[in-house]
């Protein structure tokens, strides 16, 4: 089966909403950074930003941190497509850096120490956050990804959702492992 193809079934079945919150991985013969890029496309459109937070015609800004073949697969997947009118901008970023501009960070390979460092710099600002920690969302960022099973999953964690004045449409939540934070925010 082509490439082409195989991400057309991913995409097909996230954007259906038929899929169970998980694909399974060796199933579907695509990379996990393709999933991770596919999840990350459909995380932003059941997203709504607050209108400071993204202004009418602006691009929405991915930015990738620690794991580049997830940019570019990102790049590959959003190319020439928009989201409620806006294109897509994926960035490859340094973590340390303001982050600002970016309406989604991705940090990848994050550990306890970088996972808190992201979650302070980004609070209070419409930023969503995502990372492949296991428990990242219950540290206060938005979304996380984890293998269960031999299946990619995620979890979002709303009050960290609404901490950012983000809107996560209940139909991404219906396919989710909802947390709430494990510790103060």
């Amino acid at each position: 089966m082509g490439v082409l193809i195989r991400w057309c079934i991913v995409i097909a079945a996230v954007l259906g909403g038929v899929a169970p919150a998980a694909i399974r991985l060796e199933a579907q013969g695509v990379s996990t950074p393709g999933l991770t890029a596919a999840f990350l496309f459909n995380f932003v459109k059941f997203t709504t930003w607050p209108a400071d937070g993204l202004v009418e015609g602006s691009p929405i800004v991915i930015c990738v941190g620690g794991n580049e073949l997830v940019a570019d697969a990102l790049v590959q997947l959003t190319n020439g497509k928009t989201v409620e009118g806006h294109a897509l901008m994926i960035r490859q970023t340094d973590l340390d850096r303001p982050l600002t501009e970016c309406h989604v960070v991705y940090g990848a390979s994050l550990n306890a120490k970088r996972a808190q460092e992201l979650v302070r710099a980004t609070t209070g600002r419409p930023i969503l956050t995502v990372s492949d920690l296991e428990d990242f969302a219950e540290r206060g960022g938005v979304a996380n990804f984890f293998i269960d099973g031999g299946r990619m999953k995620f979890a979002v964690n709303p009050d960290a959702a609404d901490r950012a004045r983000l809107r996560i449409s209940s139909k991404l939540l219906a396919l989710a492992k909802v947390v709430r934070d494990s510790r103060n925010p």
